[in-house]
């Protein structure tokens, strides 16, 4: 499976999805005019995903890092922001283990509680760090 690059605007965040290093990361902003067809090809791709490259060798151990550097996104991507974590989160199994790093400026309280509160809802761990 190839890498997925989005090259970052004004409107949509940059995506850099690499499947042989285990690395996925959005980054910049997020307030797509066309929020559902920005994020739902990200969703179709990280389905194709985990059926070809995590479900055909459930025996190999991985890790999957997964970087949020968002500074700001809007509510309605905020949706999409939950659904491609709660997909990240199905694939934290016994044979692959999944860490979401959630990167905030360390003046942004909004951007560092927004990762707190999905972390809360998705009831999964996230590792924070300040930039």
């Amino acid at each position: 499976m190839e890498l997925l690059h989005i090259e970052p605007d004004e409107f949509t965040p940059g995506i850099d999805f690499d499947p042989t290093q285990m690395v996925f990361e959005i980054y910049g902003f997020s307030r797509p005019e066309n929020v559902v067809g920005f994020y739902k090809p990200l969703l179709s791709w990280l389905d194709t995903f985990s059926s070809e490259v995590l479900a055909p060798d459930p025996e190999m151990h991985r890790l999957l890092e997964v970087n949020i550097k968002l500074t700001y996104f809007n509510s309605a991507s905020s949706k999409f922001l939950l659904d491609i974590l709660l997909l990240f989160i199905r694939m934290n199994t016994g044979n692959c283990k999944v860490h979401i790093k959630w990167y905030y400026e360390a003046d942004d309280d909004e951007i560092k509680e927004s990762g707190e509160e999905l972390s809360e809802m998705l009831g999964f761990p996230f590792i924070y760090i300040e930039m």
